[in-house]
């Protein structure tokens, strides 16, 4: 494993450990705003990590940071009783996108963190220079300077994010995409959902590792990361 890996592993995690709770978080609140307090009932109403972070789902995560393997991290899900719900239909699909609309708000919160970093550097007369900018989006952050490892830091809370945000409304089961597309209540889409959902892990499996397969993922993801990546590099160029 490369020794920047680590490194990076340290960077990533506030991140990563912030925009899996608040998603999560967020699917509870719109619940229990919508009539549903039954995650209220089991604490999940929370913004205390440990309630939503999964062991085997963060260590995923920490191992494909370190190894570079396209492994996938998750949180725990959030349980619902749609029985609670006052229009199914309607309050499915805004507890659903309630998660990833969460992490749209965390990314353009970290941008604003951003801004807010790079003016003040300005201010001082410091600044983060294109090496860092490169090393940044190389994945491999400097241990010269404070400076862009912060850079690293923050950059990373809107990349994960908009990335969090795109995969969970992929449309395959358990991810937030396939039910809102079972909120609109099409017969045969539903069913396929039924059958394929004992198998969904190792769909996404599939989806993520294995080509052809892979490649559209890539394709997919590598559109709203080029985006995420366009937004921080805005944001940046502004202060060189």
């Amino acid at each position: 494993m490369d020794p920047n890996n680590f490194l990076l592993l340290t960077l990533v995690a506030p991140a990563f450990i912030s925009s899996l709770t608040v998603h999560e978080f967020a699917h509870a609140w719109a619940a229990y705003k919508l009539g549903d307090d039954t995650a209220k009932q089991l604490g999940r109403l929370s913004l205390d990590p440990l309630v939503h972070l999964d062991f085997w789902g963060t260590a995923m995560m920490v191992l494909a940071i370190l190894s570079g393997w396209p492994l996938i991290g998750w949180a725990k899900p959030v349980p619902i009783n749609p029985n609670n719900l006052e229009n199914r239909r309607r309050d499915d699909v805004l507890i659903s996108i309630a998660g990833p609309i969460s992490n749209l708000i965390q990314a353009a919160v970290w941008l604003v963190l951003m801004f807010v970093f790079l003016g003040a550097l300005k201010l001082y007369g410091q600044s983060v220079g294109m090496a860092s900018i490169e090393a940044i989006f190389d994945h491999s952050p400097s241990f010269s300077s404070w400076v862009p490892l912060v850079m690293t830091a923050i950059s990373y809370g809107v990349l994960i994010n908009i990335a969090l945000a795109a995969f969970n409304m992929i449309p395959i089961p358990p991810l937030d995409g396939h039910w809102v597309l079972m909120g609109l209540e099409i017969p045969s889409i539903n069913r396929a959902f039924e059958v394929i959902r004992p198998y969904s892990f190792m769909i996404l499996l599939v989806l993520v590792a294995l080509p052809p397969f892979s490649h559209y993922f890539d394709v997919y993801m590598g559109w709203f990361m080029g985006f995420a990546n366009t937004l921080v590099d805005k944001v940046t160029y502004l202060f060189l």
